[in-house]
């Protein structure tokens, strides 16, 4: 098969400037939904074009920028199943959210319900035995599925979405897109679609410890880096053992989605915050890769893709939790324990600072005030600590996305695959399915309710742990829990005013100081292999991969020391391939594969 490489200009990709805007509803008529693009700059997706008498052909649907069946029709999706706010019979009820999408389409959803620590092996396996419903919602690699057949390259299809298109154009989506590309120059995951990037994890400290321990954090966070923030939680520790809060021997930081539950073996997301500051990939994001080679990083003086796990910027960073560990900071069960173990650490007053993130705030809040009575803290959401860059972790604005099964397109055949591809545009890409699926039902009798000045706001009667809406009386109850608005498998896109307009004035001041005080990445060439490379490469890198997960956590818990064990580290390291997995890939991106 002829080897393609796809690259991109590297580019810092600004934030780009907030477009006003409210929750109003989709026309009926027809409607192009996108606006002209400086194709010089950034090539448009087409867009499906009128006929001769500027009418949109269409069989049975509305075409435009809303979507609605002319006739009721079923499309079966896999739903990724949540623990912590687990699908409900009151989800397809009045006012749930499966009956608010069928009154909005006259499309109904007959789902394939998939718990979350399930869902990855559940849609391979359908993927693989040609039986998969037709909308694969929460993918966050499709690569492993495209050689097989068994997906739709949904790039052939987005000229029928005029909501896509539309955002696509407005906001320059072109690179990002573009990284979702495969040999064959198609993409097979309809991403998420973010009008910036927004870091979604950092840390939430105890305010109240760290300001009696002497370390206003306001005022450290602009420009401290990982090996001061070491140092603030020594310090932090010291008053705490001075007070009799916890002992010499107890760890003061014992976090979430690293273990158990969420690590996958790799660390997690701590350790892919603390790594992406210093320049590289390790942990959650080097589980794979879109092409197996997801540990690679790219050294823009050097113009080569290089090694995270032998460069100076990793022995540099797990120096840095190292130091953590062997201080007694940051509790090597991290990355074995369960997130409700952290979380009730964190609770009672055992550890300072847990991560967070927009949708769990409201939770460990709730968490603390349960344990340690409310007004009996402060917490503080801080800015991520610097390590070799200035760089926030986060730089795609691009989500987890979905994915349409090929046998979709067999089964319905082409025109009314396409209806169905224009109803997955109005659901997850339109400004109105997106706060629907967000937001839920709009009025006094819904769930929320927009003023003149375009803020939203819940009815009296709800929360949201989801939007981090906190709960302000007993009887109230969650949105999210009772009708399934706020779930993870649609929220995936939009405008940075909707993706912020549940935030508090906490959230929205750390946005602030987050862009003022961090850059975001550039992004990385993007390197499409063959499908027989892809396949070479996923032999080489698994090994790789274990290995390096492997000695990884042994470093992180304190098992090795990544000084003392250095050499015998990289020749392992280097004795998987390594050099290989280097070779294909900078033979790509040089062209002389």
């Amino acid at each position: 098969m002829k080897k393609r490489v796809i690259s991109i200009v590297l580019s810092t990709l600004m934030a780009a400037t907030v477009l006003a805007g409210c929750g109003g509803g989709g026309s009926a008529t027809p409607d192009a939904g996108s606006s002209t693009a400086d194709t010089a700059a950034a090539p448009a997706v087409e867009e499906a074009k009128p006929d001769e008498n500027g009418v949109y052909q269409a069989d049975g649907y509305t075409y435009g920028t809303k979507f609605y069946s002319d006739e009721p029709v079923t499309y079966t999706m896999f739903f990724n199943d949540n623990d912590a706010y687990p699908i409900q019979d009151s989800w397809y009820a009045e006012g749930g959210i499966f009956d608010a999408i069928t009154k909005a389409t006259n499309v109904k959803l007959d789902l394939t319900v998939v718990n979350n620590a399930d869902y990855s092996d559940k849609v391979s396996l359908a993927i693989n035995s040609g039986e998969t419903p037709m909308i694969i919602p929460k993918i966050y690699d499709e690569t492993p599925y495209v050689s097989g057949g068994g997906v739709v390259p949904v790039s052939d299809y987005t000229q029928y979405m005029p909501n896509y298109t539309g955002f696509y154009n407005d906001y320059n989506m072109k690179a990002d897109v573009d990284t979702l590309l495969q040999e064959d120059g198609k993409y097979y995951r309809l991403p998420g679609l973010k009008e910036t990037a927004l870091q979604d994890y950092t840390f939430l400290l105890r305010k109240d410890i760290f300001d009696a321990a002497g370390y206003k954090v306001e005022d450290l966070e602009k420009d401290w880096t990982w090996d001061d923030f070491a140092d603030v939680l020594i310090g932090v520790k010291k008053y705490m053992v001075d007070q009799g809060m916890v002992g010499e021997n107890d760890y003061i930081w014992s976090d979430r989605w690293c273990g158990a539950d969420s690590g996958y073996g790799s660390g997690g997301c701590l350790l892919n915050l603390i790594s992406n500051s210093y320049g590289i990939y390790t942990s959650w994001s080097a589980t794979g890769g879109r092409n197996g080679g997801g540990d690679l990083y790219f050294d823009t003086a050097a113009d080569e893709f290089k090694l995270s796990a032998t460069s100076d910027a990793y022995k540099e960073y797990m120096n840095v939790v190292q130091k953590l560990v062997s201080n007694k900071i940051l509790d090597p069960e991290t990355w074995s324990q369960q997130d409700s173990t952290a979380d009730n650490k964190f609770y009672t007053g055992k550890t300072a600072l847990l991560m967070t993130n927009r949708a769990q705030t409201t939770a460990q809040v709730e968490g603390l005030e349960s344990q340690l009575g409310k007004g009996n803290f402060e917490v503080y959401r801080c800015v991520i600590p610097k390590g070799t860059t200035n760089f926030q972790a986060e730089n795609s604005r691009l989500e987890c996305g979905l994915m349409v099964s090929k046998s979709a397109l067999d089964d319905l055949g082409e025109a009314d695959f396409i209806k169905m591809m224009r109803f997955i545009d109005w659901l997850w890409y339109s400004k109105e399915g997106l706060t629907l699926t967000k937001w839920g039902i709009e009025g006094e009798d819904g769930t929320y309710t927009v003023d003149a000045d375009g803020h939203y706001a819940l009815n009296p009667g709800y929360y949201c742990g989801g939007l981090s809406i906190a709960q302000t009386s007993d009887d109230q109850e969650d949105m999210r829990l009772k009708y399934g608005f706020a779930c993870g498998n649609f929220m995936y896109s939009g405008t940075t005013d909707l993706l912020t307009s549940n935030f508090s004035e906490d959230l929205q001041a750390f946005y602030d100081r987050q862009n003022s005080y961090r850059e975001l990445k550039p992004l990385d060439p993007v390197v499409a292999l063959s499908e027989d490379d892809k396949e070479q490469m996923n032999l080489w890198a698994t090994p790789l991969f274990d290995t390096e997960n492997t000695w990884t956590l042994k470093f992180a818990m304190g098992q090795a020391d990544v000084n003392a064990d250095w050499d015998t580290y990289v020749a392992e390291v280097e004795a998987q391939n390594a050099q290989n997995v280097l070779d294909m890939y900078n033979n790509y991106y040089k062209g002389t594969n």
